[in-house]
């Protein structure tokens, strides 16, 4: 994107945030989300989950054991086939709900789009009925959108990962962006507040490859804000930020 405000993001904000109406009642869905990373993309959405006063019962974050998309979406698609099959037994837990609302997978597209299999992914999940929350090259660019609006192509997951680390460090007095717990949990700790502002510039930014009509998936885009949103409506009117 050039020649343009670099706080447009403010107006852009305000502007939701006035959508907004005091009497809005909020959906109350139940989410399963399955994230294909096993560290950062549970930090994050247990943090949000928490932030807009969401059970764990009613946002249920499970970390995927495999770096394949596809196989993030089969393990979300299995996970309600179970809990359909012991619901109809009466075999479920009270911490379990017997059907989510909507059916998440958290997933990268820079190995699926190299390895020429991203119109797999997309089927499998339209035919599974997952939805795709899914970052060009990775999750890391829905990080980076917490402290940049830049447009600048990634050359792969490597490469977000090294501008998210530089950014932190920058932003944060030195602090270090890392994919293990610890670091993880005290780094994305520090962006995380941020996240109305990421969801109104990846926004933005997928305006901006429609209008370019930039074949999909874009570089560099994400659709995480699609998931944020839709959790951010189902919370309580009170706590709900967009």
């Amino acid at each position: 994107m050039n020649d343009y405000d670099p706080n447009w993001w403010q107006a852009d904000k305000a502007e939701s945030l006035n959508r907004k109406s005091p009497e809005a009642k909020s959906t109350g869905d139940t989410f399963l989300i399955v994230t294909e990373g096993t560290v950062s993309e549970p930090v994050y959405f247990n943090l949000l989950r928490e932030d807009l006063g969401l059970s764990a019962v009613e946002v249920m974050v499970i970390p995927g054991d495999h770096s394949d998309p596809r196989h993030v979406i089969r393990t979300a698609s299995k996970i309600v086939s179970s809990l359909s099959k012991r619901a109809r037994k009466g075999k479920l837990s009270n911490d379990e709900v017997a059907k989510y609302d909507q059916v998440w997978a958290v997933i990268d597209t820079d190995v699926a789009v190299r390895n020429g299999i991203w119109n797999d992914v997309q089927d499998l999940a339209n035919g599974r009925k997952v939805k795709l929350a899914h970052s060009t090259p990775c999750i890391e660019f829905w990080f980076l959108l917490h402290l940049s609006d830049s447009t600048a192509q990634l050359a792969d997951g490597d490469a977000a990962k090294s501008e998210m680390k530089s950014l932190v460090k920058k932003h944060y007095n030195g602090a270090t962006y890392s994919t293990t717990q610890k670091e993880a949990e005290e780094s994305i700790a520090l962006f995380f507040p941020n996240w109305p502002t990421a969801v109104i510039r990846a926004e933005r930014i997928r305006q901006y490859h429609s209008k370019a009509n930039t074949v999909p998936p874009a570089n560099p885009s994400t659709e995480v804000d699609l998931l944020v949103r839709a959790l951010n409506d189902s919370a309580p009117v009170h706590l709900q930020q967009l």
